[in-house]
Parts: structure tokens; C-alpha cells; sequence
């Protein structure tokens, strides 16, 4: 008993650190924090998903507009409902408040059972891409067994180095993040270079054979906001930031406009050294890219840029993956602490601080899922799921302006700010029916077995047990039965 007691102790801890937090964020750290954190494995796997689904390089670069955009008008929204509550789960918290708990378990058993597994599984694979992108190529024999052998052993060591120590993974993710970027800059210093030469064949193509079919784009722009994915990383540490209702909009403004720029840039990076075609066929096209641009000074040059490329992109996406599995493992937890998921997800490892079943029960959700889809199909269900709740997020601003119009908020958006985020939403989630309506079916199917788990073993108010108890009275009267 007295160690069940230490145990709720701790997790109360935790809970209450996170609200004592020194505001140390100025404006130019709160937009480097944001561009660090958005910037991930995404930008190197996306690009030839979204031409593969929009056809034309003009068109292409439309949708990394606008998916940052979008990504710009859910942060303010997700902002406001930041200064709010100061409690950790976020989205939880949100849905919770605005339209009951009942909404808030559905989330959970969505995003903290299968969603985030799906993520992390992107990740991994996106590593295991470019590492064995250095020696083989998706037509040898063996490469899918390869492919996903080396994702999954990727989780595997993360999980252990993270249950030893998580100070290593700290220093692990500091380093991940300068290699990123200097892939990153070394890309768009080759497509410059490029374009500098006069070749610029490709990128003038521009909306030249553009597909119409405005259902394909939402897919395209699910591949997009991946690589955006983290525009909700300032509501995280909206209490570690200093006058954070002036900070905290500018930050937001400045640092996506900056991933506006960069990617752009990326992609033009892309577009003007690869055709659509190259595009489309290619895994690990940054790896395509560096081999290309270095061939013509001879094949050692060509292998330097493969082997730049291939172990930057692999190790940042890595540090990636350390990042969102360490991120996911908090739903889980969360949920556990509200008596929504078995109270043993809640256990914290007492050396290291890590709530270590939870790790242990996303890092194997995510092996289950690395194994029978690829990227695309992943990105595209994570997309899906991510941004149906998103949605109830961002309309949950008005609603929680009329529910609770005295609550104090440092931040007020512009009305017009959630809306235009909602109305995005409900393109990209009803768009998918209409191209491939079997698996978005399937996603609200398995949504919906949430419900009866609920009512059957969470509602605190046994609505489900006094339902029942009353159909068998109704019964009973009727045949003039009885037990």
C-alpha cells in the first residue's frame, strides 16, 4: 500500500512540475524552438508524394504553400486553447472541456492507440530508407524484408536507450537536428547551383499536366502537412514563454513563414534537378539528388553526395524518431492517469523519470505497424485521423468562448482564424471518401469501437449499466420473465 501510494505520488509530480516552469522563451528563441522542432524526416520523403497526386511542379509548389498556410491558422487556434489549461494532454484537455469526455476517450483510443504508432512507423521507415538506400535499391530481391527489418531494429534500440537514459536521448536529438538542417541547406545550395547553369527545363513546366481531380489533392496535402507536422510545438511550452499573448502569435507568424520559405526553396531544390517522373519513382530522392548534381565530377564525387545524404537524412530522421516516440508515449500515459487506460500505463520509472510501459506499448504498436503498409499509406492515415480531430480542436474555440466565457486567456484569436481552419478540415477529410473510401470507412469504423468501450468500462456515471438495467426490466415485464 505505501508503495501504490509513492507510485501516485510521483505521477502527481510530474504533473504539477510542468506548471512551474520559468518563462525563459523570448521571440527569437520561441520561432527557432518552433522551426527546430517542425523541420523533421518529412521534407526529404513527402515532395514525391505530393507530385505523384498533383502532377505538375506549379501545382506542387500551390500545395506547400497552402498546407503551411493551414498549418499557420490551426497554431493560433491550438494557441488560445494553450493559455487556457495549464494541465498537460492538450488535445485531450480541449475535446474534454468543449464536448465532454466521452470525445476526449474516443481521441485517446484513436491517437494514443493506433495514430501515433503510425507516425513513428513513418519515421522509422523514412531512416531505414535512406540507410539502405546507401547499398541497395527497391528492385533487389530482398529490399522490403531489408526495408522494414532495419525500421523496426531502428525502434527497438530507440526504446533501449531511452529506458537506460534519457539525458542520451536529449544529446542524441541536439545533434540529430544540425545534421537536418545542413542536408537541408546543402539541397537547396544544389538546386540553386542548378538553376544558375540554366537548366531550367523542369521546374518550367510548371502547371503542365496538373491533375484536376481535387479529391487526389487532399492526399497530396496530407504528404505536405506531414512535413509540418509540430506547428502545434509553441502550445507546449506556451507557459515557458515570456509576455507569451504578444510572443506567441509573432513567433507563430514568423516561424511559418520561415518553413514557407524553406521548403519552398526545397522544392524548387527538387523540381529543378529531378523531372516529375524521377520524382515519383524515387524513395530517397535527396540521396538521388546529392549522386546526380556530384556525378559530373566523377563517381567518387557521386558516391560522396549518396553517403552525404543518405547517413544525414538517416541519422536527423532517427533523432526524429526518438523525438515522436519519447512525444507519443505521453497520450498513453496521460489517459492512464485519467482512468481511461489500465492505471500500469501510468508507471514511471523511478531512476530515469520514463514512463516506461507506456514506451514499451507505443514502441511495439509501432512495430505492428511498420510491417503491412508503406509511407505513402501511412502518411495518408495518419493525415486523416490527425486532422478529423484537429478539426473539433480548432472549432472547440468558439465553443469554449460560449461555455466558458470568463476562463482567462493570454491569447485571443480572430474568429476567422478557426473557421478558415475548420473549413480546411472538412475538405481534407471528406475529400479522401471520394478517391479511396474503403480505408477512411475502415478508420471511422474503428473510431467508432471506442464508444461501447467507453460506456462499458470508463463512464464513471454507468450510463451503460443503468441501460441495460433497464432494457431487462422492460423485458422482464413483457414476457413476465425473471432472473
Amino acid at each position: 500500500r505505501k508503495r501504490k501510494k509513492e507510485l501516485y505520488n510521483t505521477s502527481n509530480q510530474y504533473s504539477d512540475d510542468c506548471r512551474n516552469l520559468e518563462a525563459t522563451f523570448t521571440l527569437t528563441s520561441t520561432v527557432l524552438f518552433a522551426v527546430g522542432q517542425t523541420i523533421g524526416s518529412g521534407i526529404f520523403v513527402s515532395p514525391n508524394e505530393v507530385i505523384r497526386h498533383v502532377g505538375s511542379p506549379g501545382m506542387a509548389i500551390v500545395i506547400w504553400i497552402a498546407s503551411g498556410i493551414i498549418s499557420l491558422t490551426g497554431a493560433l487556434s491550438f494557441s488560445e486553447l494553450g493559455t487556457m489549461f495549464k494541465r498537460s494532454g492538450g488535445e485531450f484537455q480541449y475535446l474534454k472541456a468543449a464536448y465532454g469526455e466521452i470525445w476526449a476517450f474516443v481521441y485517446m483510443w484513436v491517437c494514443g492507440v493506433i495514430r501515433n504508432s503510425l507516425g513513428c512507423a513513418v519515421i522509422a521507415l523514412t531512416f531505414s530508407s535512406y540507410l539502405i538506400g546507401l547499398a541497395m535499391t527497391p528492385d533487389d530481391l530482398y529490399y522490403t524484408l531489408v526495408h522494414k527489418s532495419v525500421a523496426s531494429l531502428g525502434i527497438i534500440v530507440i526504446i533501449a536507450i531511452n529506458i537506460y537514459s534519457t539525458r542520451m536521448g536529449v544529446v542524441l536529438c541536439n545533434f540529430f537536428c544540425v545534421l537536418k538542417l545542413l542536408a537541408l541547406t546543402f539541397l537547396i545550395v544544389l538546386g540553386g547551383w542548378k538553376l544558375c547553369e540554366g537548366s531550367t527545363e523542369n521546374i518550367a513546366q510548371g502547371f503542365k499536366n496538373t491533375n484536376m481531380n481535387p479529391g487526389e489533392w487532399t492526399t497530396a496535402f496530407f504528404a505536405a502537412l506531414w512535413s509540418y507536422s509540430g506547428w502545434n510545438c509553441i502550445n507546449m511550452i506556451s507557459g515557458e514563454i515570456k509576455n507569451s499573448a504578444r510572443t506567441i502569435p509573432r513567433a507563430l507568424v514568423i516561424s511559418q513563414f520561415v518553413l514557407i520559405s524553406i521548403y519552398g526553396l526545397a522544392n524548387i531544390a527538387y523540381c529543378s534537378i529531378l523531372s516529375p517522373e524521377e520524382l515519383v519513382n524515387q524513395d530517397a530522392i535527396a540521396l538521388f539528388v546529392g549522386r546526380r548534381m556530384l556525378m559530373r565530377f566523377g563517381e567518387g564525387w557521386a558516391r560522396f553526395g549518396e553517403i552525404f545524404f543518405g547517413l544525414s537524412v538517416a541519422i536527423s530522421s532517427y533523432g526524429s524518431l526518438n523525438s515522436s516516440l519519447m512525444c507519443s508515449c505521453r497520450l498513453p500515459f496521460i489517459a492512464a492517469q485519467e482512468n481511461m487506460f489500465p492505471k500500469f500505463i501510468a508507471l514511471i520509472q523511478c531512476r530515469t523519470g520514463t514512463p516506461i510501459v507506456s514506451l514499451l506499448y507505443i514502441g511495439f504498436t509501432s512495430l505492428i505497424c511498420i510491417w503491412p503498409s508503406n509511407i505513402a499509406s501511412l502518411i495518408s492515415y495518419v493525415g486523416f485521423l490527425s486532422w478529423f480531430w484537429w478539426g473539433l480542436c480548432f472549432m472547440a474555440v468558439p465553443v469554449l468562448r460560449f461555455k466558458m466565457p470568463s476562463v482567462y486567456r493570454k491569447f485571443r484569436v480572430c474568429l476567422i482564424v478557426p473557421v478558415i481552419a475548420v473549413a480546411s478540415t472538412l475538405y481534407l477529410v471528406i475529400g479522401p471518401f471520394f478517391v479511396n473510401p474503403l480505408p477512411c470507412l475502415a478508420w471511422v469504423g474503428v473510431s467508432a469501437i471506442g464508444i461501447p468501450i467507453y460506456y462499458g468500462y470508463v463512464d464513471t456515471k454507468n450510463t451503460c449499466t443503468r441501460y441495460m438495467n433497464l432494457i431487462l426490466v422492460k423485458l422482464a415485464d413483457v414476457f413476465g420473465a425473471s432472473l
